[in-house]
């Protein structure tokens, strides 16, 4: 027997049933929402216009005109 790909054949195997394992196993995980993601946070959020006034020197952003 070829021995190179009986171990290449018995490798590949072995990744795909461990990720048909790692799948079920995940299935029954509870995903947090977004909504109790954005409460727990603890950096308040910022938009691109308060960030842009804080750094000292910043380029204003490029514009078409």
């Amino acid at each position: 027997m070829n021995w190179p790909l009986f171990w290449a054949l018995l490798a590949g195997f072995g990744i795909i049933i461990g990720n048909i394992m790692l799948v079920k196993h995940s299935a029954s995980m509870k995903m947090p929402s977004l909504k109790d993601a954005k409460e727990t946070s603890s950096e308040p959020s910022h938009n691109a216009d308060d960030l842009s006034r804080r750094r000292v020197g910043a380029e204003k952003p490029n514009s078409p005109e």
